[in-house]
């Protein structure tokens, strides 16, 4: 009966409830109207549209790769590359938020809008607003929060778009807006209680990339009590166990890891946390028993074979809390040992290695324990610039120690008569190759006793060569060399010019080029040469004459007086600075450093609090050299204050620049580059300033870019001293080039350069992406690629109103110009997504189309010379 009277009346229903639906103007502030926009703006978007940013953010976790040796993130997002997997999803979110903002936003007869009559605009905003967020394009997001923000004043939700500002703020690294944000929000009273947990887990982000970890600590336990979602809540308990086991609060810690191994976290979290666990364990709670037979067992367990570098990590902690040093160490060495994959964590177990080393100390293993660290270890690694500069400080003082017993070995057998000099030679050659061999059978094998109580430490580190302290016969300085030898050049044949190699890296050009005070008799050269090579070239090293005497001796000079300020300066390692200036002294009494050792010995043993040695040191320069500068600092305990004053922001600024190069902080260099434009324009040392980034270049970039920047030295300096250095190299490089090319490959430098002069590099201006394919006969139909390059368009940067033009670029090739994009970032970013793009070329290998990005200002030049060849030169050089 009902249902008949549904039939009989359901058209005129279907039509009232049109008319009703129509009636809903977006420009009547009625109860009827408010309803049905919020419900609209509710259910039609603001939930599908969720439902979609939720299936994204779960995708975008999934490739999430969480590294277990250093602190994990908050959150859990992916790098812009892995982001583009997500891009369809995001766009169809944006897609329906903005159809709701534009169709349900209730506006006054003015036009503009009424936020206080509307309940889910401003959610949808920022959902809108995260969808940018997750797509990396962080100053489009930040609109969008902003607009939230000030709009939407009434309402609670204002502080969602606050909080995704603090966000967006820590991602552009923008530290002191983002505190300013979070000090806002945390005084908001009616910020949202469902929301409060992401608020304590942003700050707990801040702290975190602030290194502030005992705030974060504090956010971070209020963010896993409030939190539902249980792998959140894990993450965050996890997280949290790592600050107190970094803080050296092992028993909460351990009861942490606990927590979280009860709660059965996915299996690789579990797998970390009874590792970690196992380091954390206190000797005192006798619980050490238990731990020992779960990593012992986790051991024979065949499914964790490709995990018993991070197991015998953990014993090796395990024992290190026990105070089992021997143990300690054969573990590490076990955990380097099977390390077959995971790079991170055997940088790891080198670097316990090298603390034991550096703790002891023995530098020279330390040095080498630290290079294999810096080696395996990530550049994103947290205290990666401090575990660089401390190997480059040791590599510095190894190489100086090294200099000290080479020269005084050749001056030894310098003394001998002829005939013993060569008998002498041979038993060290014999020595040698006793000593090669065996490196060579240990080369891959750890140390078994890497510390023997009976090896000379920095106390007697300068005794004069005799005996078994005697360079030539040290079989580990020949071990030493023959295993850097292996690591920088491979394992080469015997031959003459073995150093050549078509595959020489620009890092190796430059130093090659800049190494003018190599020594005088390398170790690793010699690891490389036949016994007769060796024992000739070792003739031929010794100084027979009394100038060479005196250049062998001012090589002893200046690497005592740099090992004593490498102890002082970067070791902090006072006891043994104080001991190489008074053995180069004692040694050398009048040497050029005179005057600077007493100094650095007043100085030394004023801070170690021995006023006796310090006041004898103090008299000398004073009654001695009463008319130095080192005197005037004596008596004017602000001197070197006042002339510090004087120096020139601009020298200091350039100082530190040279510093980092030093470092190796390349990218610093470069980006500081920039900034010494704006701060000091047309200053004195702009010269200098782009000589250090093009030598950054060449240090991080393709050999083609490094000559492009050499030669920009060469064009803008022709007066400087940097434009002969620059020219040095470029000599050095093409000198190499015409040894290792081929014949056949002469004249392409030619063409290279004059790509460079035909387009300009400006990756600043306004770019386009331009698309080529064959226009007949080819894989692709040009009219299929147009509708799928739009749909591409659509799905994965609709919200940017992207469009294409197409039109002939020859007789055989069709031209799509996409357009446009404000800079080379943004051209780079479509060019990444689109290219090898399934939905748009399908199976079809990427060598049958051609893809660039290109600014505007070189389109007109590459439409009208049409050689494609040039520009993928000048394409590949300067975007790729």
């Amino acid at each position: 009966m009902i249902l008949a009277v549904f039939n009989r009346f359901k058209l005129p229903l279907v039509l009232g409830f049109c008319a009703f639906v129509m009636s809903c103007s977006n420009t009547k502030d009625t109860l009827v109207n408010r309803t049905f926009h919020n419900l609209s703006a509710h259910y039609n978007g603001y939930y599908n549209a969720g439902l979609k940013l939720e299936e994204a953010l779960d995708k975008l976790a999934a490739s999430h790769v969480d590294h277990y040796d250093r602190i994990l993130t908050v959150f859990q997002y992916a790098d812009p590359a892995k982001a583009k997997a997500i891009y369809p999803q995001l766009e169809d979110a944006m897609k329906r938020t903005s159809t709701v903002i534009s169709r349900h936003t209730i506006l006054d007869k003015s036009g503009y809008e009424k936020p206080q009559s509307e309940r889910w605009i401003d959610d949808n905003w920022i959902l809108y607003g995260k969808c940018q967020f997750f797509k990396h394009d962080y100053f489009e997001a930040m609109e969008t929060f902003k607009y939230v923000e000030t709009t939407y004043k009434k309402e609670s939700g204002r502080h969602l778009g606050s909080l995704w500002i603090a966000k967006t703020y820590i991602e552009l690294t923008q530290m002191r807006e983002a505190e300013e944000k979070l000090d806002y929000l945390r005084n908001q009273p009616d910020f949202p209680k469902k929301s409060k947990w992401e608020l304590e887990a942003v700050n707990a982000d801040y702290y975190l990339q602030t290194k502030n970890y005992d705030k974060a600590v504090e956010h971070l336990t209020k963010a896993s009590a409030l939190v539902k979602n249980r792998e959140k809540k894990i993450r965050y308990l996890f997280i949290l166990a790592q600050l107190r086991q970094q803080k050296g609060e092992f028993k909460q810690a351990f009861d942490l890891y606990t927590k979280i191994i009860k709660m059965n976290p996915p299996y690789e979290m579990a797998f970390n946390s009874r590792l970690n666990r196992a380091r954390c364990y206190d000797s005192s709670s006798g619980s050490g028993e238990s731990v020992l037979k779960e990593l012992l067992k986790m051991e024979k367990d065949p499914k964790n074979k490709d995990f018993l570098d991070q197991i015998y990590y953990s014993l090796a902690g395990l024992k290190k809390n026990e105070g089992k040093e021997e143990e300690q160490i054969k573990y590490l060495n076990l955990s380097v040992q099977s390390s077959t994959n995971n790079q991170g964590q055997k940088a790891l177990s080198y670097l316990e290695l090298a603390k034991i080393a550096y703790g002891k100390p023995d530098y020279r293993l330390a040095q080498s324990y630290y290079d294999s660290t810096v080696t395996n270890l990530g550049k994103d690694y947290p205290d990666y610039s401090e575990i660089l500069s401390r190997r480059n400080s040791l590599t510095r003082l190894v190489k100086f120690m090294k200099v000290i017993e080479t020269e005084d070995s050749l001056q030894a057998l310098s003394r001998l008569p002829l005939e013993e000099r060569v008998k002498k030679i041979d038993q060290i050659i014999e020595e040698q190759e006793k000593a090669k061999k065996e490196a060579e059978r240990k080369l891959n094998e750890p140390a078994n006793q890497i510390f023997d109580p009976a090896r000379p430490q920095a106390a007697n580190q300068f005794n004069n060569a005799a005996g078994a302290n005697w360079y030539f016969y040290n079989p580990q300085a020949i071990s030493f060399g023959l295993n850097e030898f292996t690591k920088k050049f491979g394992d080469r044949k015997l031959e003459d010019n073995w150093r050549r190699s078509k595959k020489q890296s620009t890092l190796e050009v430059v130093e090659d080029v800049l190494k003018k005070d190599s020594l005088t008799l390398d170790v690793q050269d010699t690891a490389a040469l036949t016994p007769s090579k060796r024992k000739e070239q070792m003739l031929n090293s010794i100084p027979e004459t009394q100038e060479g005497l005196e250049k062998s001796t001012q090589k002893i000079v200046d690497a005592f007086y740099n090992i004593g300020m490498i102890y002082r300066e970067q070791l902090n390692d006072l006891t043994a600075s104080t001991e190489a200036f008074e053995e180069l002294l004692k040694r050398y009494p009048k040497n050029r450093f005179q005057l600077q050792s007493y100094y650095q010995l007043y100085r030394t043993y004023t801070v170690l609090g021995n006023s006796a040695k310090a006041n004898y040191y103090r008299n000398i320069i004073l009654n001695e050299h009463s008319d130095s500068e080192y005197a005037e600092i004596i008596r004017n305990p602000n001197y070197a204050a006042e002339k510090a004053s004087r120096k020139s922001n601009l020298e200091i600024f350039y100082e530190e620049t040279y510093r980092k190069f030093l470092n190796g902080e390349y990218a610093d260099v470069i980006a500081r580059k920039t900034q010494s434009d704006v701060q000091f324009p047309q200053s004195p040392l702009v010269p200098k300033f782009d000589f250090l980034k093009s030598l950054s270049i060449g240090k991080t970039q393709s050999l083609p870019a490094f000559e492009a920047s050499l030669n920009e030295i060469i064009r803008n300096y022709a007066s400087d001293s940097v434009k002969d250095a620059a020219q040095e190299i470029l000599d050095f490089i093409h000198n190499k080039s015409k040894v290792t090319e081929n014949p056949g490959e002469a004249g392409t430098d030619s063409a290279a350069a004059a790509d460079t002069h035909l387009y300009n590099y400006l990756p600043d201006n306004m770019h386009n992406v331009v698309l080529l394919i064959q226009n007949i006969n080819g894989p692709f139909d040009p009219n299929k690629i147009k509708n799928k390059l739009s749909n591409f368009n659509t799905a994965n940067f609709g919200s940017k109103g992207i469009t294409f033009d197409e039109q002939l670029y020859d007789h055989r090739l069709k031209i799509f110009i996409i357009k446009s994009f404000s800079n080379k970032q943004e051209a780079m970013q479509y060019y990444s997504t689109l290219y090898d793009n399934d939905d748009v070329f399908g199976n079809v290998s990427n060598e049958t189309y051609q893809l660039y990005a290109i600014s505007v200002n070189n389109l007109s030049a590459f439409l009208k010379e049409k050689k494609t060849e040039d520009y993928e030169d000048f394409f590949r050089k300067f975007y790729k």
